[in-house]
């Protein structure tokens, strides 16, 4: 199923052996596709799926949006979900809240 290729550095460019190491290192071993943010009516014709909800975590963030927004896709990406629609953004004192979605799945 996998197949090991060797690669034997050449001492006069090592650069082409160090970047073929660093192409191989740099693709995840499994890649998911990122759900797309959509507006209710973009997925009327799709399948619900499940409500998430992620969390800036602890610690001052002055964007906690943009951390608990990665959170909630992380979590629809988990589910199989395409597509998010953004229901709330909720803080959480001045540097911490939580974002929720409605996860969708339009393939």
């Amino acid at each position: 199923m996998f197949r090991l290729t060797t690669f034997k550095l050449n001492r006069d460019n090592p650069n082409k052996g160090l970047a073929a190491i660093f192409l191989l290192l740099s693709i995840p071993a499994v890649t998911l596709a990122q759900p797309q943010e959509a507006s209710a009516s973009n997925v009327q014709n799709c399948q619900y799926m499940d409500i998430v909800e992620g969390t800036s975590g602890y610690g001052k963030k002055f964007d906690w949006q943009s951390h608990a927004k990665y959170s909630a896709l992380t979590q629809a990406e988990e589910l199989g979900a395409s597509h998010v629609v953004w229901e709330r953004f909720t803080p959480i004192g001045a540097f911490n809240g939580t974002a929720t979605a409605k996860a969708y799945n339009c393939n």
